[in-house]
Order: structure tokens, then sequence, then C-alpha cells
């Protein structure tokens, strides 16, 4: 199985939606997020979304830089941490990822 593949069985549709409008993210830049999710370079990102990979550079650097990170991994962990934190939610549209309702850990806790 692809990492993208795992990811999107993993993170649905719906909640990419979600995390897009939560975390103020433009349509391209969820596109190279779950690119990033699946591992892929620059380069592949490019070629897969039709742009340069120039364009992919200057849009990963805003992406960064919106999300307040300075590395892939760190992108990676930011993204994973916001969906844990809405599918924590008692309101939240997305099931809980542990199938039942989570506790969610007060703030210094």
């Amino acid at each position: 199985m692809s990492p993208l593949t795992s990811t999107q069985q993993f993170i649905s549709p719906e909640a990419w939606d979600l995390l897009a409008g939560d975390l103020r993210l433009s349509g391209r830049e969820v596109q190279c997020v779950r690119q990033i999710f699946a591992d892929k370079k620059e380069g592949d990102i490019a070629a897969e979304l039709g742009i340069s990979p120039h364009t992919i550079h200057t849009h990963l650097d805003r992406l960064y830089h919106k999300l307040g990170v300075n590395s892939r991994v760190e992108l990676v962990v930011r993204i994973m941490a916001r969906f844990l934190e809405l599918t924590s939610r008692p309101d939240s549209p997305l099931p809980p990822i542990c199938g039942r309702p989570c506790a969610v850990r007060p703030e210094g806790g």
C-alpha cells in the first residue's frame, strides 16, 4: 500500500476539508500537503499538479510560514496534531479516531 493510499484512508476527504478551513489553507496548499504526506519530493509534486518545481517551492515556503513550521516533519506533525484535536472535540463532525469520544486534556495538564 502506498503512503498516499494509507493517508487517504486515515484522513478522509471530509477531514481534509475541515483541516483546510480550520488552518485557512487554499486548495493548492492542501494538494501540496497531501503530497508531502505521501513523501513526494518537490519535483514529483510539481509533475503531479502540472506546475513548475519553483512554484511548488514557493507554495511550501508560504505554507511553512503560515503554519509556523520549518520542515516537512514539522508540517506533518502540525497537521496531525490539529487533526487529532478536531476529532476529539465533542462537537466535531469527524468521528473520533479511537472509536469513541476521547477526553481532551486540559491546558497545562
